[in-house]
C-alpha cells in the first residue's frame, strides 16, 4: 500500500531545507510590490500590496445606495415631485425617482425594491456631451481592475445622431468618471495595444452601441464594458483614487436603472492568491465532488462492510430484471469501484469472488445484514417509491437521486428518471466512497444538469497513438457526466481535404462510435466545413479554379460529397451534425467580412450567399429527417459573433433576415458571444443575437486558452505583460455569464473548444463539467482546487499551484521592456525564478511515475520558460555590447 505518511514527512522535511531560500519573497509577487501609491498600476496589479488589493476586493460593491433606495420627495403640487436620493445627483430635467408608493408607477419599473431611476427624453441635442440621467457622488478607488454592472430596462432608444443614419452608439450613456487624489479628472483614454490605438475608457455602454434601434429590452442584467477581448475591461486610470458612475440617455427613448454594482474584481489576483485561502481548509467528500450536485445533506459515515464481524456480508448490487445499456453500465461502474476497495483492503483470509449484480433474490431483501445498493428501478425501488423524492426530479432531464430511508438503513436507494440518470448517479456515488476502508461518506443527493448537452472535442489526430488515447478517455469524460464527444473537422493530420477523409479518420470514428455505445451514454458529434479546403477568408478573386468548384452549393454532387462525409459518422452512431461555414468562406470587395458567393453557377441561381446556404442546410436537414431521425443539426454561419456583425457594413443583418425564415426553427445556430473569446457575455449580447436569428443561440465558448494565449490574436502576455502572473496553466472555465445561463442556450447545449486529450485540458474540462451541469453553485477557483485535490492529492496539487506561479513570474520577466539600466535587476529576479522553477520541478518530479503524463507536460512548460529567459538574457547582453 502507499506510504502516505512517510512521503509527506520528506516533502516537509525539504521544505524546511529550502524556506528561506523559496519564499525570499513569497511566491505571489509580494515583493515587487510596494506602499508608494505613484507606482501602483491597473496594467500591473502586483505593484500593490497584497493586504491593500485584499482589503479592497473584501469591500465588495462599493456603490453608495446601489438600488436608489434612500431618499425622499419634496413637497410639490406637481406628478413629479422633485427628489433627492442619497450618494447620487440628478442631471438633466427628465429624470425620475420611481416609487412603488406612488401609484403613478407600475411593478415592471423596478427590478429591485421598491425603486429605480427613469429617464425620459423625447428630443435629443447632437450637441450634448451626457445626456440626462443619474450621477453618483465620488467614489473611493486605487488602481486595479473592476467588475462593473446594472439592471436596465429600455424602450425606443434612438440615436441623438438620428439623421445621420448611424447606429445608437453612445445613447446608452453609461460612464466611469475618473478623479485623482485631489478629485481633479482624468482622461478616461486608454491605450489598446491589440490595434496600437487609443480608446475611450470611460465610456462603458458599449453592450448597446451597435444597435440600429431598440424597440424594447426588458429588465436584464448588463455589464459595463468599453469593448471586448482582448481589450483589458475593468482598468481604471493608474492615478486614479476616485470616480463617478453616471448613468443615463444622450439619445432619446426611455431607460430605467436599477441595482448598480461597481467592485474591485478577482483579476488583481494571482491563480496562486485566489486559492490559498482553500489550501488549508477541510473538505468532506460532499464538498468535492465533481460536479457539485445541487442539493446533498450529509447524512454521516456509513460501513458497508464489517470485516471483524464474525457474520459479516458482502454488499450486493440491486438492479432491474430489465436492464438498460445505461443501467448496466452503472451496475458495472460500481461494481468495479467496489470491487477495487475489497481487493486493496481483504488480505488472502477473505473469500471475495467481487461484489454480486442481481436481479432479485427474496432473501437477500430480508437480509439485515447485506448492504444493498438499489440501481434503478426494480422490485425494492417500487416497494419504497412513495418515500423516494421522485418528483424533485420528475421534471428535469438526466436527474437523479442518492438516498437512505430511516426504514431501511442498510439500502441505498440509487435511482434516475431515466437509465442515464442511473449513470450519473452512480458516477457521484463513487466518489463518496475511501479507497482505504469500507466508509461510504453517506448523503442524500437530489440532482439534475442544467445544460443537458455538454461537450468536449477531441484532438487533431495525427496518428494512431493519438486517436485511441482520445477514444480511451471517453469513459473517463462520463465520469464527469459529459455526454457528447465532438469529431473536428480537418481533423487528421492537418488535411484539408475534408472531403475524402483518410482511414485514420475513418477508423478513429468508428472506434469512438463503439466505445460510446458501450456505456449508452455518451454520444457521437460529426463536425464537417465544406469550405475548408479553401485557405482563412480568401478574396474570391484569388481562387483557382480547381479550388473554386470543389463545392459549389448548387450542384447536388457537392451536396452528395458533403453527405458522405457525413455518413461515416452517422453510421458509427452519431446524433448530432455540426455544419460549419465559420473563417473559411470566401469574401469580395475590399473587406475580409463581406462573405459571398464564388462560382457564377451559385450566383445564378441563389443570387447570394444566405440563400445558397439555406439550400445547404435544408437539403441536410431532409436528408437527416428521413434517413437518420431524431439527429441534432447545429449550423455555425460565417458571421458567428456580435463584433463579425457590426463590422459587416450591413451584410451580416441582411444575410440572418433572409437565411431564418428559409431554415427549420429547431437548427441550432452557433454564436461565441459578443467576440471570438467572449470572456464576458451579458443579457444585451444575447438579446442582440437572438433577435437576428430568430432562436436561443448555442454557445461555442473559446475560453479554455483565452487569457494566456501569446500571439498576435490577444491574451495577456502577448499585450498585458504586468497582468501575466494572472494567467494559468490549468485555467479553470472562467467566464462572466448572465444567471441561468442556460435558459439561453439552444439546447440548453454548449460547445467547448479545445481538444480534451492533454492532463492540462483534462484539468479544464473538469472545472467545465463543474459549470455545465451545476451553474448557479459554480466557483471557478474552488472548482479548480477540487479538480487538482482530487486528481492528484493535496502536496501534488500545491505543488502544480506554485510551479504555475513562479513560471508566470519568470514569464514576466521576459515579457519586460524597461529602460536598460533595469535589465541587470531583471536579469537577477529572472535568475531567482529560474532556480525556484527547478526547485519546484524536483517536487513534481517525485510523482513522475504516479502521473507520468502531468510530469512530462510540466517538464515542457519548465523548459520553454528557462529557454525563454535564456533568449531574454542573451537578447539583452547583445544590445549592452
Amino acid at each position: 500500500m502507499y506510504n502516505r505518511s512517510l512521503n509527506i514527512s520528506g516533502f516537509v522535511g525539504y521544505l524546511i531545507l529550502i524556506a528561506g531560500f523559496f519564499f525570499a519573497d513569497g511566491c505571489t509577487g509580494k515583493k515587487t510590490s510596494t506602499h508608494n501609491q505613484a507606482v501602483w498600476s491597473s496594467k500591473d496589479p502586483f505593484t500593490i500590496p497584497y493586504q491593500v488589493r485584499n482589503t479592497q476586493k473584501n469591500s465588495g460593491n462599493i456603490v453608495h445606495n446601489p438600488s436608489f433606495e434612500l431618499g425622499k420627495f419634496f413637497s410639490s403640487d406637481t406628478i413629479d415631485l422633485s427628489f433627492s436620493v442619497h450618494g447620487w445627483n440628478k442631471v438633466g430635467e427628465h429624470v425620475k425617482w420611481v416609487s412603488l408608493d406612488r401609484s403613478n408607477y407600475s411593478e415592471n419599473e423596478v427590478s429591485e425594491g421598491i425603486h429605480s431611476i427613469k429617464i425620459e427624453r423625447e428630443s435629443a441635442s447632437e450637441t450634448d456631451l451626457l445626456g440626462e440621467g443619474i450621477m453618483s457622488d465620488f467614489i473611493r478607488v486605487i488602481p486595479g481592475n473592476y467588475s462593473f454592472s446594472y439592471d436596465i430596462r429600455l424602450e425606443n432608444i434612438s440615436p441623438s445622431t438620428l439623421r445621420l443614419g448611424t447606429k445608437i452608439h453612445q445613447a446608452v450613456n453609461i460612464r466611469l468618471l475618473y478623479y485623482d487624489k485631489n478629485k481633479i479628472p482624468v482622461d478616461g483614454k486608454c491605450y489598446y495595444p491589440y490595434t496600437g490605438t487609443y480608446i475611450d475608457n470611460s465610456f462603458k455602454g458599449y453592450s448597446f452601441s451597435n444597435f440600429w434601434h431598440i424597440d424594447k429590452f426588458d429588465w436584464a442584467r448588463v455589464n459595463g464594458r468599453s469593448y471586448n477581448y482582448p481589450f483589458s475591461e475593468g482598468d481604471i486610470p493608474d492615478n486614479a483614487r476616485y470616480v463617478k458612475i453616471f448613468l443615463g440617455l444622450k439619445g432619446t427613448g426611455t431607460m430605467w436603472i436599477d441595482n448598480v454594482d461597481f467592485r474591485y474584481s478577482r483579476w488583481n489576483f494571482s491563480t496562486l492568491e485566489r486559492l490559498e485561502p482553500f489550501i488549508d481548509h477541510s473538505y468532506s467528500k460532499s464538498d468535492l465532488l465533481l460536479p457539485a450536485p445541487k442539493v446533498v445533506k450529509e447524512t454521516g459515515d456509513y460501513s458497508y462492510f464489517l470485516p471483524d464481524s464474525n457474520s459479516y456480508r458482502y454488499p450486493v448490487i440491486l438492479v432491474p430484471s430489465a436492464l438498460a445499456i445505461e443501467t448496466m453500465a452503472a451496475a458495472q461502474l460500481l461494481k468495479q469501484k467496489l470491487d477495487t476497495i475489497f481487493i486493496h483492503n481483504l488480505d488472502s483470509s477473505f473469500d471475495f469472488n467481487g461484489v454480486e449484480i442481481i436481479s432479485y433474490d427474496p432473501g437477500i431483501l430480508t437480509d439485515t445484514l447485506t448492504t444493498i445498493f438499489c440501481l434503478g428501478r426494480n422490485n425494492l425501488f417500487r416497494q419504497y417509491s412513495t418515500s423516494l423524492p421522485l418528483d424533485k426530479i420528475t421534471e428535469h432531464q438526466q436527474g437523479y437521486f442518492i438516498y437512505n430511508l430511516p426504514e431501511k438503513p442498510k439500502v441505498i436507494f440509487i435511482t434516475g428518471n431515466n437509465p442515464v440518470g442511473d449513470y450519473y448517479a452512480v458516477t457521484t456515488l463513487i466518489q463518496l466512497l475511501n479507497k482505504d476502508d469500507f466508509i461510504l461518506h453517506s448523503a442524500n443527493i437530489i440532482d439534475w444538469p442544467n445544460f443537458t448537452g455538454r461537450s468536449y472535442l477531441f484532438s487533431a489526430w495525427m496518428n494512431e497513438e493519438e486517436m485511441e488515447r482520445d477514444i480511451s478517455l471517453i469513459s473517463e469524460m462520463s465520469l464527469l457526466k459529459f455526454n457528447k464527444a465532438y469529431v473536428g473537422y480537418g481533423q487528421t493530420r492537418g488535411r484539408k481535404d475534408w472531403y475524402a477523409p483518410d482511414d485514420l479518420y475513418k477508423t478513429g470514428v468508428k472506434n469512438a462510435g463503439v466505445e460510446c455505445k458501450k456505456t449508452g451514454v455518451t454520444d457521437l458529434a460529426i463536425m464537417v466545413n465544406p469550405y475548408y479546403h479553401f485557405d482563412y477568408e480568401m478574396h474570391t478573386d484569388s481562387l483557382s479554379e480547381k479550388l473554386r468548384y470543389i463545392f459549389v452549393h448548387s450542384d447536388p454532387k457537392s451536396i452528395k460529397k458533403l453527405k458522405s462525409v457525413y455518413r461515416i459518422g452517422l453510421l458509427s452512431g452519431a446524433k448530432t451534425l455540426m455544419l460549419m461555414a465559420d473563417d473559411f468562406v470566401p469574401h469580395e470587395g475590399d473587406y475580409r467580412k463581406l462573405y459571398a458567393l464564388y462560382t457564377p453557377e451559385d450566383k445564378k441561381r441563389f443570387v447570394n450567399l444566405q440563400n445558397a446556404q439555406a439550400h445547404m442546410v435544408n437539403e441536410i436537414y431532409s436528408w437527416l429527417e428521413n434517413d437518420y431521425p431524431g439527429t441534432r443539426l447545429e449550423f455555425c454561419p460565417p458571421w458567428y459573433l456580435n463584433e463579425f456583425i457590426d463590422k459587416s457594413r450591413g451584410r451580416a443583418e441582411q444575410y440572418f433576415r433572409d437565411l431564418i425564415p428559409q431554415i427549420p426553427g429547431d437548427v441550432a445556430v452557433i454564436w461565441t458571444g459578443p467576440t471570438v473569446r467572449s470572456l464576458s457575455i451579458d443579457m444585451a449580447d444575447i438579446f442582440r443575437y437572438k433577435k437576428l436569428i430568430g432562436r436561443n443561440p448555442m454557445l461555442w465558448d473559446n475560453t479554455l486558452y483565452a487569457r494566456g494565449l501569446s500571439s498576435d490574436y490577444g491574451g495577456y502576455p502577448a499585450l498585458y505583460p504586468g497582468k501575466v502572473k494572472m494567467c494559468n496553466l490549468f485555467e479553470p472555465y472562467d467566464v462572466n455569464l448572465p444567471e441561468s445561463f442556460e435558459k439561453y442556450n439552444d439546447g440548453p447545449h454548449m460547445y467547448i473548444n479545445g481538444a480534451m486529450t492533454s492532463e492540462q485540458y483534462q484539468v479544464k474540462y473538469s472545472t467545465v463539467a463543474d459549470y455545465e451541469w451545476n451553474t448557479s453553485g459554480y466557483d471557478p477557483d474552488f472548482s479548480l482546487w477540487k479538480t487538482l485535490l482530487s486528481r492528484y492529492g493535496k502536496e501534488t496539487a500545491v505543488n502544480i499551484l506554485k510551479f504555475n506561479d513562479i513560471y508566470y513570474s519568470l514569464k514576466n520577466v521576459c515579457l519586460q521592456t524597461e529602460s536598460e539600466q533595469n535589465v541587470n535587476k531583471l536579469i537577477k529576479r529572472g535568475n531567482t525564478y529560474s532556480n525556484r522553477l527547478q526547485v519546484i520541478y524536483s517536487l513534481l518530479e517525485n510523482n513522475r511515475k504516479t502521473y507520468p503524463r502531468l510530469f512530462n507536460e510540466i517538464t515542457g512548460f519548465k523548459n520553454e520558460a528557462l529557454q525563454c529567459f535564456e533568449s531574454f538574457k542573451d537578447n539583452n547582453s547583445r544590445s549592452e555590447q
